[in-house]
């Protein structure tokens, strides 16, 4: 850390301790620590980057958040869910981390023009004293942005980035009105609401739609250029878990919104060495079949990070949760998979819940096979049948659905006590008009929480091999098979394979199973959709695992799946690794067997193929006719993996023959020499079952 540095992150500190003891919210010593960092934080030029500056403010505005969640340190125990916790049953928390600006008004207006929608409306709205020290500290902070991006003007000049340093001075007193400056834009304030707000900034929005706008009376082959240096100077971000752009999608009339941007921002995504950008491809039927071989193709080539998202099921799945069907229309894709209707702040990684962990419950009468401790509920009475242990199975997971909003309701109705945000909250029309923070005052149109739902495949195979092997077979009692896996599987390795490998598997297209998991989804619907929180908003869906299945596999015993204890949990809502034995086709007719209109927080099918199963004209059609097939059976995202596996295998024994191997991991894509040994090994299972 610079001296500068250390200097700004004792001021910091001080200043959150002080509105601790003194202010009802973070807000106005927010307002102090920003405009500090804006003003006094040391600005690099990098010859490579085009756009704008670099800083360093060693994330000072996540580490007072930390610092702030301290206070409340206790606030799990003290309410009974330390234990449920500990197990990874169920988790809640706040999220500030997963968050979209309104793009449409940052690129419209940019940073002068946002602080004068807000002197606008500080003339408009004279009423209590808090909207006017709101309105009052976006202007300041924006006042302080203006500053700072003069001094980054300034010093963009010094170090002979005249292009960057004319874009600059004109952007703070103007709104942008050219291609490059459209693009400064974004990455200006990708930097201010990122490193000085400090709430996570996770997708740059749908950029062929902000940015063709401006592409009237350029030169082609200058926008071919700037496309690909807007790309890679977003790259060297190294944003956790990918930085996201959007292409596609449509209109509110369902008119195709790929645009001859679309077309170029794809090619340049697809040649460009990134490893730190990833792209969201929003399809509708609508959508230009060439557009979509192009990007097939692109994955076919090693560019795995693309995801593949229905346009008609999010907007289905919002509008099912209450949004208004224009805000449904004009959805963000945040973070891996999540999608929020425009004005919504998504807070789509708050809440987990294992789904294993209910089944663990079920057959142990509430008690955790891992810790010994009674986290679930005792059981209702006698099971005689499957029906029955259905019935205690829903009972369960009910349960720790309501704990786990319980404990995120807690974190935040707190909310005011952690966090602010001012740059981000001076994009949003419904904090303008409200005249409060997103987050002090939860002015979104939509303050909605999330709750994403674990192991999905894990808990379907695990009741199909319950009923097989308790109430068909005959071959243990209940009570009898929970005691082998809480032994995990000791003295039944015959019989733990055979039923790993021989039983029936969710994302083999076999209905019996498939329906299984189909209801456990309902069953999460009825639980978590619609729920009131405690910030005026509702509760939403999710079925993604990302790297959580990993952690809460380690403290969930064995399943009568096969799965030993402690083994990852399975990933998203795709089987579990191996189990996919009857092709991607299959495999997907099984994903959209779930109801996706249930999951508005996302949910995303994981298909890997085999690099011989996608080559030449026959592979690529083969690919469209899949996702076109799986889109219009209901499936709500996709995302391919083209693997091979002597290819992984020479991978993982010698990584400097592949340095730029790419794999997709959870949500996000990653050089396959940096994974852990074991997920290595699980990427490898997963190649040789293609």
């Amino acid at each position: 850390m610079t001296p500068i540095n250390t200097e700004l992150f004792a001021f910091a500190v001080r200043r959150a301790e002080e509105g601790l003891e003194n202010e009802p919210d973070a807000f106005a010593a927010d307002l102090d620590i920003i405009e500090a960092l804006l003003d006094r934080c040391e600005i690099r030029v990098l010859p490579e980057d085009r756009f704008f500056v670099r800083i360093d403010v060693e994330n000072i505005p996540q580490k007072i958040i930390q610092l702030r969640r301290k206070r409340c340190a206790s606030l799990r125990a003290e309410n009974g869910l330390q234990e449920g916790f500990d197990a990874r049953a169920h988790t809640g928390s706040n999220d500030f981390g997963h968050t979209s600006a309104d793009w449409d008004a940052v690129i419209r207006l940019g940073i002068f023009g946002l602080r004068e929608r807000a002197a606008s409306c500080a003339a408009r709205f004279t009423g209590e004293e808090k909207r006017r020290a709101f309105y009052a500290g976006l202007c300041r902070t924006y006042d302080a942005a203006l500053r700072f991006m003069a001094r980054a003007a300034a010093e963009a000049k010094r170090r002979g980035k005249d292009e960057m340093a004319a874009g600059l001075a004109r952007l703070c007193s103007a709104r942008p009105s050219t291609l490059f400056e459209a693009m400064q834009t974004s990455v200006v304030y990708y930097t201010l609401q990122q490193f000085f707000d400090g709430s996570v900034l996770r997708t740059l929005g749908r950029v062929d739609s902000l940015f063709y706008p401006f592409c009237e009376g350029e030169d082609p082959a200058f926008i071919e250029a700037l496309t690909a240096d807007y790309l890679e100077e977003i790259d060297r971000f190294r944003a956790t878990a990918n930085l996201p752009f959007a292409l596609g999608g449509r209109d509110a009339a369902g008119r195709s919104l790929v645009n001859p941007l679309s077309y170029r921002f794809l090619r340049a995504y697809r040649s460009a060495r990134t490893t730190s950008v990833k792209l969201h491809l929003l399809c509708a039927e609508c959508t230009p079949e060439p557009f979509l071989a192009e990007a097939l193709d692109a994955v076919r080539s090693g560019r795995n990070s693309i995801v593949f998202l229905s346009d008609e099921k999010i907007v289905e799945a919002l509008i099912r949760l209450g949004e208004d069907p224009a805000d449904a229309a004009d959805y963000r894709v945040v973070g891996c998979y999540e999608c929020g209707g425009r004005d919504e702040v998504t807070c789509s990684c708050g809440t987990r819940v294992s789904i294993p962990k209910a089944l663990e419950y079920a057959l142990n009468g509430g008690v955790d096979s891992v810790t010994g401790k009674n986290v679930g509920l005792p059981s209702a009475g006698p099971i005689g049948s499957f029906e029955d242990f259905w019935k205690e199975f829903e009972r369960q997971l009910v349960r720790l659905c309501e704990e786990a909003m319980r404990e995120t309701d807690l974190w935040e109705e707190r909310d005011a006590a952690f966090h602010s945000a001012p740059i981000l909250s001076a994009t949003y029309e419904s904090a303008l008009e409200k005249g409060g923070d997103l987050y002090c005052d939860h002015s979104a149109k939509y303050a909605n929480s999330s709750l994403n739902a674990v192991g999905l495949a894990t808990a379907a195979d695990s009741l199909a091999a319950v009923r097989r092997l308790v109430f068909e077979e005959k071959r243990f009692t209940l009570d009898g098979l929970a005691a082998l896996l809480r032994r995990d599987w000791e003295g039944a390795e015959t019989l733990r394979l055979r039923v790993k490998n021989k039983f029936p598997k969710f994302g083999t297209g076999e209905e019996e199973t498939d329906r299984l998991a189909a209801g456990i989804v309902n069953v999460l619907d009825a639980a978590v959709n619609g729920k009131p929180n405690k910030k005026g908003g509702v509760y939403r869906l999710g079925l993604f695992s990302v790297d959580w299945r990993w952690k809460f596999g380690e403290m969930c015993g064995a399943s009568a799946d096969g799965r030993r204890a402690h083994e990852p949990l399975s990933q998203n809502t795709g089987a579990s690794p191996g189990a996919a034995r009857e092709g991607a086709t299959a495999h997907l007719a099984s994903v959209a067997r779930l109801n996706a209109a249930a999951v508005p927080n996302g949910a995303i099918a994981d298909i890997d193929l085999h690099t011989s199963a996608v080559t030449g004209e026959n592979g690529l059609g083969a690919l469209l006719a899949s996702l076109r097939t799986y889109f219009s059976l209901g499936g709500f995202a996709v995302h391919f993996n083209v693997l091979d596996l002597n290819v992984l295998r020479e991978a993982k024994e010698h990584p400097d023959r592949y340095p730029d191997l790419q794999v997709r991991l959870c949500g996000w894509n990653v050089l396959f020499s940096s994974l852990s040994e074991k997920e290595k090994e699980e990427f490898i299972l997963r190649s040789a079952s293609v």
